[in-house]
């Protein structure tokens, strides 16, 4: 069955199906986090080096001391090597080793090639381009309160789709929702909700908050077919208010991704938690997402903390990746 997995992984990585063998290898490695080889594969569906050092010191967490792993993230770190492009299979190749485990799976693993990645990062431009509207404005609504939806092309009322709720910061508006996670809707086939919290620069009331929330959510209810469960994504201010919406209406949450928020609460539902956190940003905010991150860990939360180097009050391509591989996490609940 392993063996099935990892090369049906690789026949998608050979086909340009990033996301799916990205898919596949994520699975696997939720049974198998001591196969290095699996890791290795793993990090070449990530384009950038980035997202590679953080696969292989997710990989170094379960392989402690593994020579391999700790090469690599050197010649990254270093600008090095960008990674280990797989090649096409062929049964007539020589002094290639086999694989770990019983049949005639076999991996090629030759550095130097950039193939792969090419074809990587055409796809995902490719899908980049097909997926994001030129103009936003089409998918605003302004009744009963201002907010921004998006439908993937495929959708019908034939099953339920999942909702995907983005909370701006202070001051701003869901436009801000929009630009962050609208290209990832097509992609990971969910509907995405961007409402517009009233407010300023200082900030917006929390009952005020949930009432334009549960508005535009009802809005989506009447036209669409999706789970009474949603998923929230919250930055700043916006991160902050999730919690205290998961806190009052536990049963309507399925996970959370906090990322960058000011402030913690520690009385939220136990639903799969990301919190995101820059080293640069403010350093009581960082010491509490510790302190929540610690308190709920004790009490068997489903809770991951990231502490981005060098990164200030934002939100990073790389929050952007961890909250997707977060909501892909929820589908398993």
């Amino acid at each position: 069955m392993q063996e099935e997995q990892l090369d049906l992984a690789l026949q998608l990585m050979r086909s340009g199906r990033i996301e799916e063998s990205r898919r596949t290898l994520e699975s696997f490695l939720k049974e198998n986090r001591s196969h290095v080889l699996a890791w290795k594969l793993y990090a070449e569906t990530w384009p950038d080096a980035t997202n590679r050092m953080r696969v292989w010191e997710y990989c170094l967490r379960f392989n402690p001391g593994n020579k391999q792993a700790e090469q690599i993230l050197a010649e990254l770190a270093g600008g090095g090597t960008k990674g280990t492009p797989v090649p096409p299979r062929s049964q007539e190749s020589k002094g290639v080793p086999a694989a770990q485990g019983r049949g005639g799976f076999f991996y090629w693993l030759l550095f130097g090639g950039v193939g792969l990645l090419a074809l990587a990062v055409l796809v995902g431009v490719v899908m980049l381009v097909n997926s994001y509207p030129k103009d936003p404005a089409g998918y605003r609504h302004e009744t009963p309160v201002e907010y921004y939806l998006y439908v993937p092309h495929d959708y019908s009322a034939d099953r339920e789709w999942l909702l995907f709720v983005g909370i701006h910061g202070a001051g701003s508006s869901g436009l801000e929702c929009w630009n962050m996670w609208q290209v990832y809707a097509e992609r990971e086939d969910f509907i995405l909700l961007c409402p517009t919290i009233p407010g300023d620069a200082g900030g917006y009331w929390q009952d005020v908050g949930e009432e334009t929330v549960w508005s535009a959510v009802g809005e989506v209810h009447k036209g669409y077919r999706v789970n009474q469960r949603m998923f929230l994504a919250g930055f700043s201010a916006g991160a902050f208010f999730i919690q205290g919406f998961a806190y009052h209406h536990p049963n309507a949450v399925r996970g959370l991704a906090i990322l960058s928020s000011g402030f913690y609460m520690p009385n939220v539902p136990q639903v799969p938690i990301l919190v995101v956190i820059g080293d640069a940003d403010d350093p009581a905010a960082i010491r509490a997402s510790e302190q929540m991150t610690s308190d709920l860990t004790q009490y068997g939360y489903d809770i991951q903390r990231e502490l981005l180097p060098g990164v200030g009050h934002t939100v990073t391509p790389t929050a952007k990746t961890m909250t997707i591989e977060l909501f892909r996490k929820t589908l398993e609940e």
